[in-house]
């Protein structure tokens, strides 16, 4: 008989795979100098690493062979990604990024070794949950300054799209094998990713509004002066 979490856990695999090449528009943008490199969801990356991590320690553990196969090709693509935001934040400068890339595997590799033969499954079960919560309530930042400027391009909804996927499939397996730390955080997921996605929808229709209205305080401005 198959298992369902087995079924929500392959489907998240996927998609959580998918989800992880989401930061290479804006990364590809930054490179060829259209945007700047606030566009890229940092914080998100960063955090979505030290969960994969956590939760691949609780995986191994736990024997969950397919959900293990998640966190090892999640932090390989992310790992990547965050050498790339190295490369650009260190204004290109390749010896700055091999020695933050270094540093950076050097924790990922304690974190695992001291989660696999130190930790038990629960414990960090719950730590992956504060990592997960943490992950998804870091783009919280950018919400309140996309309201603020009205720029939808702060919201990466390529990620943002996905993750509402993904946070619902791994929500499903949560409650398959009862687990309130699988649950809690992807539940979290959900809702912030469609209220991010909801937000992106709203300024990306009304910006020619935003802009006119731009042009005409400019206009008004310029006649007072």
């Amino acid at each position: 008989m198959v298992d369902l979490a087995d079924i929500f856990s392959t489907i998240g695999t996927i998609l959580s795979f998918i989800m992880s090449f989401s930061p290479l528009p804006p990364i590809i943008k930054v490179f060829k100098k259209e945007e700047k490199i606030d566009i890229i969801p940092e914080g998100f990356l960063l955090f979505l690493i030290l969960t994969r991590i956590v939760w691949g320690s609780v995986w191994i553990i736990t024997g969950r062979k397919i959900a293990l196969l998640n966190s090892v090709l999640g932090v390989f693509v992310c790992d990547v990604f965050v050498i790339l935001y190295f490369f650009l934040y260190f204004n290109r400068t390749y010896l700055k990024t091999f020695f933050a890339s270094i540093f950076l595997i050097f924790i990922e590799y304690g974190i695992c070794y001291i989660g696999v033969f130190w930790g038990d499954y629960l414990t960090l079960s719950y730590i992956a949950m504060v990592f997960n919560v943490i992950m998804f309530i870091s783009p919280g930042q950018k919400i309140l300054r996309v309201i603020k400027e009205k720029n939808y391009k702060l919201i990466p909804i390529y990620s943002t799209v996905i993750n509402v996927l993904v946070s619902s499939t791994w929500l499903g397996f949560g409650i398959c094998i009862n687990l309130i730390s699988q649950i809690i955080p992807n539940a979290l997921g959900v809702f912030f990713s469609i209220l991010n996605t909801s937000l992106w929808i709203y300024f990306y229709i009304n910006r020619d509004k935003e802009k006119e209205k731009s042009e005409k305080e400019d206009e008004v401005e310029l006649v007072e002066k």
